[in-house]
This record gives structure tokens, C-alpha cells and sequence, in this order.
């Protein structure tokens, strides 16, 4: 091989190391484990950790948290230190990431007891399992009506049968 053929080959392999680098690094960039270190409205910054044995801890830019829009939307607020994970579609770490929750762990529990479906948060839960729910704290029901089995049993059902005194009524209708 001559030396010109030698240095188009030389060249064009490190052209091909320089992109397989740079598409190793967007890989490991693309999803990103740590936790929330700071909180602003719907946006936060997460403390992550740099690949590899050596990898320094380091913060985030600005990034939108996960949540449902459209029909059926949420807002399921974080604290500093839950679990996330930052994603990053392109490999590099911006405006377009985006904060999703991640997994259990030691310190960030399931709120469910066994095969139970549980929402969770604040002191509060709502717990299904077997067609039973059950909610836990502090109820207020707000709305124009109440019933149960049919009945209304609302701030403005009537009951039948009021006698003065301490006598019982009967069931409301």
C-alpha cells in the first residue's frame, strides 16, 4: 500500500473511532440515574453520577418532569431525593431531557401492602385490592350529589318518619 493510500485509510479510520466514541458517549448519556436535588414548579434538577468507577456526582440543567396531559392528566409532585431518572433522547443532556420516576428502592419504598394498587402522598392513600378501596387520612367529598347503593346521601337528602325528641328516623330517600 502507498503512503497516500495509508494516510485516506488512517484517516477514515479514525473518522469511524471518533463516531463510535461519540455514539458510546450519547448511549450512556441517554438514560441517566439519580435523585431530585432541586424543585421549581413542574421543572427540576437531578443529582446524577457519572458512568464508570471514577464518575463524579453532577447537577442537571433544568428539565420538565413527567406527567400525563391531555385526557387523562396528572400532577404527581416530587420532593428533593426521590428516585429518577433523567432521559435524554439524543444522548445529550438539555431542555429537551426529560425527568422520569424511576424505581423503588431502600429509601423510596412502594406505598402498596402486597398485590395492592395504592396511590400515595402526603399522609393520604388510596388502596385497591379484591373490589375493596380504601382511603386513608382526612375525606372531603365536594359535589352536587351523594349516593350510595342508589340513595341519596348527600348534604340534602330528606329522611321519612322524623318524630321530635330522641326517636330514630327512618332511612333517607
Amino acid at each position: 500500500m502507498d503512503r497516500i493510500s495509508a494516510n485516506i485509510l488512517t484517516r477514515e479510520l479514525r473518522s469511524i473511532y471518533k463516531s463510535v466514541d461519540d455514539l458510546g458517549r450519547r448511549l450512556a448519556a441517554s438514560h441517566i440515574t439519580g435523585k431530585v436535588a432541586e424543585i421549581d414548579g413542574n421543572r427540576v434538577r437531578l443529582q446524577l453520577q457519572e458512568k464508570g468507577a471514577g464518575g463524579k456526582p453532577f447537577l442537571s440543567p433544568w428539565v420538565q418532569l413527567q406527567e400525563a396531559a391531555g385526557a387523562t392528566g396528572t400532577r404527581m409532585p416530587v420532593k428533593v431525593g426521590d428516585p429518577m431518572r433523567l432521559f435524554s433522547p439524543h444522548g445529550e443532556l438539555g431542555p429537551q431531557s426529560l425527568a422520569i420516576r424511576d424505581g423503588y428502592t431502600d429509601s423510596a419504598q412502594s406505598p402498596a401492602k402486597g398485590q395492592e394498587m395504592a396511590i400515595a402522598f402526603g399522609g393520604c392513600a388510596l388502596r385497591m385490592e379484591g373490589g375493596l378501596i380504601t382511603l386513608e387520612g382526612k375525606v372531603e367529598v365536594k359535589g352536587a350529589q351523594l349516593t350510595h347503593n342508589g340513595v341519596n346521601v348527600g348534604d340534602d337528602h330528606k329522611h321519612k318518619g322524623v318524630e321530635p325528641g330522641g326517636g330514630l328516623t327512618d332511612v333517607p330517600v
